[in-house]
């Protein structure tokens, strides 16, 4: 019988302990017959960092501490300390969704061919700072097309994992691409062979992430960036794929801004509820003391 893949989880972190420790956690929970190695690469975050995963040992394949470039530097010097088949990026605060997340993603790749080549992606739970789930409903889309994904349909890093001949063959993240570095990542993986699409839920992504929060219009600038630097347009042609973006994006901001409204609204209307009744309350208080 073959041995079990080895598995290598790449956390980067910064001023997140508290982040940290719920990812070290799920790591360390996973019920994985085979190995999986842990590397810890944070930025330089201090003595209770430093002491938390001192106080770990062992179990971390490889840990530091220490000043980076940003997270896509991070991120790199993690492939570098990796030896398994198999890479998988969970960063700090987000975690795997329950113990056999690892264990089913390896059972789905099992046939398709060697693991050190493959990659692919499962759904995450979109969770709050809480860890609570926020949408009924994971998010993944799939099956994966590369049209769609150009069009803003992103593929969660967190989801998302790299057999370790295919991430040296892409050679890993580009440092000048800026915050959606993992989604140009991903498009290069896809050039290079089709993900395996697990409809499983697979991680919980924390959404108060940098890249979660950047304005829609950055999303869809770095989209363009990347149509123009391998010259690939969803629909055809230059003009036409920016001119349905620029439609989208506008769509999309003034269904945010409607929600945002409405959210406002309803506040204003809980907290008129609650002064009305605070002093509905107040004033049976001074009738019974009358």
């Amino acid at each position: 019988m073959a041995s079990a893949p080895t598995v290598s989880v790449i956390t980067i972190s910064f001023n997140d302990l508290d982040g940290l420790k719920r990812t070290v956690e799920s790591v360390r929970s996973q019920r994985y017959r085979g190995q999986i190695e842990h590397i810890i690469i944070d930025g330089g975050s201090g003595d209770a960092v430093v002491e938390y995963l001192s106080g770990c040992e062992p179990g971390f394949a490889y840990w530091q501490s220490q000043p980076d470039k940003g997270r896509y530097d991070a991120m790199n010097q993690g492939i570098a300390h990796a030896s398994g088949d198999l890479l998988w990026f969970m960063h700090s605060t987000d975690c795997f969704s329950d113990p056999d997340a690892v264990a089913s993603v390896i059972e789905a790749i099992s046939g398709q061919g060697s693991v050190r080549d493959v990659w692919g992606y499962g759904k995450n739970n979109l969770v709050g700072p809480d860890g609570s789930v926020l949408f009924p409903r994971p998010y993944g889309y799939m099956p994966f097309k590369i049209r769609k994904f150009l069009l803003g349909a992103t593929v969660a890093h967190q989801a998302t994992f790299f057999g370790a001949a295919l991430v040296e063959k892409l050679g890993g993240y580009d440092l000048d691409f800026g915050l959606e570095a993992d989604q140009l990542f991903i498009y290069r993986a896809a050039m290079l062979r089709a993900p395996v699409t697990i409809d499983r839920v697979v991680c919980d992504f924390d959404m108060t992430g940098p890249g979660s929060t950047q304005p829609i219009r950055e999303h869809y600038r770095t989209l363009r960036r990347m149509w123009d630097m391998y010259g690939y347009y969803p629909l055809g042609g230059r003009r036409r794929s920016w001119a349905y973006l620029r439609v989208k994006e506008y769509a999309i901001r003034a269904d945010l801004a409607a929600f945002n409204a409405v959210k406002a609204l309803r506040g204003k209307l809980a907290n008129r509820r609650r002064a009305g009744a605070t002093s509905t309350q107040s004033e049976t208080s001074v009738v019974q003391a009358g």
